[in-house]
């Protein structure tokens, strides 16, 4: 006996994985911040820039990355937006001082405008127009859940394994 997974639940899973790591990592620094900073030695601008630099890049690329999308496709992009997220990631980690941390986490914020942007436009896709507002709503669930999870786990990532864990 075959079990197969219809494509549209696949993509469903696999997009709110995507999205709800790029909303968890734009809240997970903000509680974790000050004990970056005095980590890093780096200034309250740095700061600044850490948590307003991702954000901003995810507000401003998607418009031009969702035409990229359409051009040389949606989950090409994707897991590009994946696999520049992960790096990115790891380069935030693996940060000497605030000015690295500020770059990096403008690379990372450029896979998440990735990830979000492709995300919605895969459901649309994958989903019959019946089905397609329980895609989208449970894309935009994985969305917002990240943003609230963040808060929360990145105290206790701090608190037992250091701040370079919550990347």
């Amino acid at each position: 006996m075959k079990f197969k997974i219809d494509y549209k639940w696949i993509a469903l899973g696999i997009s709110n994985i995507g999205l709800f790591m790029a909303t968890l990592d734009s809240s997970i620094v903000v509680i974790g911040l000050p004990t970056i900073l005095q980590d890093l030695h780096a200034s309250i601008v740095h700061g600044i820039w850490i948590i307003t630099g991702y954000t901003l890049i995810m507000t401003i690329l998607p418009v031009m990355l969702g035409r990229l999308a359409d051009l040389y496709g949606r989950v090409k992009l994707y897991n590009l937006g994946f696999a520049i997220f992960t790096v990115g990631s790891l380069l935030c980690a693996l940060s000497h001082n605030g000015v690295q941390l500020v770059i990096f986490r403008l690379f990372q914020g450029s896979g998440a405008a990735l990830l979000m942007v492709n995300s919605i436009a895969i459901i649309t896709d994958a989903f019959p127009k019946e089905q397609l507002g329980m895609g989208l709503g449970t894309n935009v669930m994985a969305a917002n859940l990240g943003a609230i999870t963040g808060y929360t786990l990145s105290g206790v990532m701090i608190t037992y394994f250091g701040w370079r864990s919550i990347f």
